[in-house]
This record gives structure tokens, C-alpha cells and sequence, in this order.
């Protein structure tokens, strides 16, 4: 069977092919009757897919994340194309992840030598090395130049973590030179391990992108833990206190413990961290859900994330 790309859709056309399957959600309409709201994905860019009938028993075939064979039909909806799915299934067999899985429009490359330049500026020495250590640890470096940020919300594409990590080094950079009581290098380090984890946690495979075993048994907070550990046990003289605080910085990056995070934030940086990388991660979402525009192009579509749409053409002048 020939893929068919999401680019080459027609209206009124039927289609049976694989796509990456992102955003599901099962839903209500008007009448209280279920269906089924996700996103086609591929290479070549999303479209809105809808499974109106036996929506109950088909929700359960497959998850945001795997590829999927599906059988529908293309339709035009509020001027956009929208595909109708009539059968879905789980699709196991091989595939080329590249048809599948976007790719971060930055060449990891240049982005993991700007995080190096950024590091090498550090005044903190046993920061420094240990980050320049982690950052070239041959194990280490060529997952992280292919891993995705997460499994579907933001930066959910070939080397999406590392252009997660470098957008927050930024932000901390700026905002560090705004608030002097900051301190600009623990932030940096905040930005570069708070998700490294991942690398361990998340895999590419022929089913999309899905956790690992490890990553659901240990997630990646504690992943980054025992990273920290292990490479501070290799570092003359550490600071234990520095070490604690580096921990913490990972362990409560996520803000709530409520939304994951085993502790709350306890330093000044740690709460700005936590901020930085709700903000990084929730600019990606967003500007996501922009390419999905309804009726003339003006507003998004109804997004279940953030629940409402985003203005994506701006308001006429009415000064002029």
C-alpha cells in the first residue's frame, strides 16, 4: 500500500493510508451523541479528522501518538480540508519514521554548538563541567540530537528537545539580565537538564513516538537525578549544596505536584524555570493550533487543549 501524505489530500476523495495520530479526544456534540476529534499527521503537515459513527468503540483502537491505517473520506469543511474516518486500526507493520515525524527546521547541529558557546561563558566551574560533560558524553549526545520533547503537545518532532532546550537557555539568558537576583547560570543548567530525561524516556520507533519501559517506570525526572549524580560523583570536590539544588531544579520543573512535579518550587530560579518551560512549551501549542485555521483563515479551530480558538489573522486598523 502507497502512502498517501497528508499535502495530497483532494476534497471528496477516498483515502486508505497511515498517518501519525495526534490530540485525541472523545467528545459530545449538540444531541449528547459521542465522537471522536484528533489530528492526521505526517511530514507533510496535519489535517482535522473526525469519527462520527461507532465513535465509542473505535476511540479505543489507538492512542495520540501511534501510526494508524485509516479508511475515509476528504471533505470540505468552513473551507478546510477535514477527513472523515469510517475504519481505524493500529498500524504495526514497518514503516519510515521520517514520513511520519517532523523535524525541527534548525539543523541540531548549529543548535547544539550555540548551547555550547552559551555554556563555555559560565563562571561557575564544577556548573560548567558538569553540563559540558553531560552535553559530550558520546552516549548521551546522539539521542539528544534526535529526541522529541514530548509525545504529541509540544515540540513533538525529530530533534524537538533540543530546540525546547535551547529556546528556554535563551529565555533564562534574557530574563537573568533583567532580574539581577537571578542566578543566570543555575537557570541555564534548569533549562539543558529539566527535560533530559527524555532522551530515555521517549523513542522513535515504527509505532511513532511512545514512551519506553524505562520511561514509564521511572519517568523523566528521575532519570535526570541519577544523571546528575552520576556525573557529579566524576567532578573533584562538587558542592554537595550545589548538587541539591541542581536535583531540585529538575525535580520541580513542572510547577504543581498536581501536574507531575515530585516537588514544588523551593529557589527563586527554580520557580522562574518552571515558568519559562510552561511558556516555551505553551508558545509551541499554540502556534500548532494556528495552522489549523476554520472558515476565511481568521480565527483557529476550536482548540481541546486550551479550550477556544486563537485569532490568527490580525483585527483590521480601524485608526486608519
Amino acid at each position: 500500500m502507497d502512502k498517501i501524505f497528508i499535502s495530497q489530500l483532494q476534497d471528496k476523495q477516498t483515502v486508505t493510508s497511515t498517518f501519525l495520530a495526534k490530540n485525541k479526544v472523545l467528545l459530545k456534540d449538540k444531541r449528547g451523541k459521542s465522537y471522536v476529534s484528533f489530528l492526521l499527521s505526517d511530514s507533510s503537515g496535519d489535517v482535522d479528522a473526525k469519527i462520527w459513527d461507532n465513535a465509542d468503540s473505535l476511540e479505543g483502537l489507538f492512542q495520540s501518538g501511534d501510526i494508524i491505517l485509516v479508511k475515509g473520506a476528504v471533505q470540505m469543511y468552513q473551507n478546510r480540508k477535514q477527513f472523515v474516518v469510517h475504519k481505524v486500526e493500529r498500524f504495526d507493520g514497518g514503516v519510515d519514521l521520517r514520513d511520519y515525524v517532523k523535524s525541527t527546521n534548525q539543523d541540531p547541529e548549529d543548535i547544539y554548538r550555540d548551547l555550547i558557546v552559551i555554556v563555555e561563558e559560565f563562571k561557575n566551574e564544577p556548573l560548567k563541567q558538569l553540563i559540558l560533560d553531560t552535553l559530550s558524553d558520546p552516549t548521551i549526545k546522539p539521542l539528544l540530537m534526535v529526541a522529541p520533547a514530548a509525545k504529541t503537545i509540544h515540540h513533538a518532532k525529530i530533534g524537538g528537545l533540543l530546540e525546547h532546550i535551547l529556546s528556554i537557555a535563551k529565555l533564562c539568558r534574557a530574563v537573568s539580565s533583567h532580574y539581577s537576583q537571578l542566578d543566570g547560570e543555575l537557570l541555564i543548567f534548569g533549562a539543558i537538564f529539566h527535560d533530559i530525561g527524555k532522551i530515555w524516556e521517549l523513542k522513535i520507533d515504527d509505532s511513532g513516538i511512545a514512551y519506553t519501559d524505562k520511561g514509564r517506570l521511572l519517568g523523566h525526572m528521575a532519570m535526570a537525578v541519577e544523571l546528575i549524580e552520576k556525573k557529579c560523583q566524576k567532578i573533584f570536590n562538587f558542592p554537595e549544596e550545589l548538587k541539591d539544588i541542581c536535583k531540585h531544579m529538575v525535580l520541580s520543573h513542572h510547577g504543581k505536584q498536581e501536574y507531575g512535579s515530585p516537588k514544588v518550587p523551593q529557589t527563586l530560579e527554580a520557580y522562574v524555570l518552571w515558568m519559562l518551560d510552561d511558556l516555551d512549551s505553551k508558545v509551541d501549542a499554540i502556534s500548532q493550533a494556528m495552522t489549523l485555521p476554520m472558515g476565511d483563515g481568521k480565527w483557529s479551530q476550536y482548540s481541546t487543549l486550551f479550550e477556544r480558538h486563537f485569532l490568527i489573522q490580525p483585527l483590521e486598523n480601524h485608526n486608519e
